[in-house]
């Protein structure tokens, strides 16, 4: 790696790591490798205790009212999949053969929700309605409350878009779909704000709320949750409206060939990523609130210096205000892919180029050929870091004009 390397693809994934994340693991490899709830012995016990730590403060920082309400996933996208495949399968389970379900999402999903809603969509086993978001990336929660009706299964948004940075107001969507259809699932990706912003799963009645563990909460790959609510999985029913089709050994319970009924063990069948879990737990106790506010400060920067430099696009909301830090924009007669590589191999700097698996906003936003450049700082991006990446834009843009 160049010694004056700058990341600033924090969106992606969040680095470096807090050095205690590193240290958790190998300590956890080390003095407690067992297979958690697997075995009686201390290693089993100790990697068992490891679990529910990390998924008791993934319950604190969601407000979830119970912790067992945290499963523990591979990341926000197996957390996506886990809930809407569990949702789809449960209501055509239920439905008769004659009555077809209804799926409301958003421009600005991802494609972990959208690819997932598309191969039902796809089959005919499902009406999909994708509501459009305005050129800022922002949703109106009226107009996704409007497009539910009384086949309307499951409604998922982003809590913030992946591209523009853009935070949706999931308190104002979850009162309006309520109002008019009382017993919809609500679920919200939260994979660009966990760690970042505060998220309230009863105060904004959430039924599901996928994480991942990589990015704001600054963990290690592989690592994420979902929070399932009492609507979605009651306590007491033994036909839950989420089905999980994944099936294993738990620890919970052996004999028997049908899966336990209560959670979280319902839903994580097999071997948990416990040494991922051991950083994750780490890196949550390594944070604190300044972080974004150090982030943001640092997108404020960018967003003035990229005004000042001729050919360049912004996209999205001109200040940090209802942002997360996520900046995209664009040089006149350049690719995003081709600026993203000159930023790379000239100028060290890790940025992303391209669509960012989100094509639906990219066509809402003008930029469905070529995508964006999309720079995220995170905790170790200094001011002077930022000084040198527009300086690096400013030279490629001036170039770009001399051809």
């Amino acid at each position: 790696m160049h010694r004056d390397f700058i990341y600033l693809d924090n969106a992606a994934t969040s680095w470096p790591k807090p050095e205690s994340v590193g240290e958790a693991m190998v300590d956890f490899l080390r003095t407690k490798g067992g297979n958690p709830g697997r075995g009686g012995h201390h290693l089993a016990r100790q990697a068992a205790r490891t679990i529910e730590a990390a998924r008791s403060r993934i319950g604190e920082l969601i407000n979830a009212p119970q912790s067992m309400r945290v499963v523990l996933t591979q990341g926000c996208t197996d957390s996506i999949n886990l809930a809407i495949h569990g949702v789809v399968r449960a209501a055509l389970k239920c439905c008769p053969p004659d009555f077809k379900i209804h799926v409301v999402t958003s421009a600005i999903e991802h494609n972990a929700v959208l690819r997932t809603l598309h191969c039902f969509a796809s089959d005919g086993l499902l009406d999909l309605v994708i509501v459009p978001c305005d050129h800022q990336g922002l949703m109106d929660p009226q107009a996704i409350a409007d497009a539910c009706n009384e086949r309307t299964v499951l409604v998922t948004v982003s809590h913030a878009s992946n591209v523009l940075g853009t935070i949706q107001p999931v308190g104002q969507v979850s009162r309006a779909i309520r109002e008019r259809s009382p017993d919809v699932l609500f679920m919200v990706d939260a994979a660009q704000t966990g760690g970042h912003i505060a998220i309230d799963v009863q105060r904004d009645d959430i039924d599901l709320l996928t994480i991942a563990g990589h990015k704001g909460l600054r963990g290690p790959t592989g690592t994420g949750a979902l929070y399932v609510s009492e609507r979605a999985f009651p306590e007491s029913c033994t036909n839950p409206r989420l089905f999980c089709e994944r099936r294993g050994g738990t620890g919970s319970i052996a004999p028997g060939l049908e899966m336990p009924t209560h959670l979280p063990d319902a839903l994580e069948a097999g071997t948990p990523n416990a040494v991922g879990f051991a950083g994750l737990l780490a890196a949550m106790d390594a944070s604190c609130e300044s972080i974004h506010e150090h982030e943001m400060s640092l997108t404020a920067q960018i967003l003035e210096g990229l005004k000042t430099i001729p050919g360049v696009m912004i996209y999205g909301k001109p200040t940090i205000e209802n942002r997360m830090p996520v900046v995209l924009f664009n040089i006149k007669g350049l690719c995003a892919r081709e600026v993203g590589a000159i930023l790379d191999t000239e100028h060290h700097i890790a940025a992303r180029g391209g669509v960012h698996c989100a094509p639906e906003l990219h066509n809402a936003i003008g930029t469905c050929t070529d995508g964006g450049v999309r720079v995220s700082p995170g905790t170790a991006t200094t001011p002077e870091q930022i000084g040198r990446f527009l300086s690096a834009v400013r030279i490629i843009a001036e170039s770009s004009n001399e051809r």
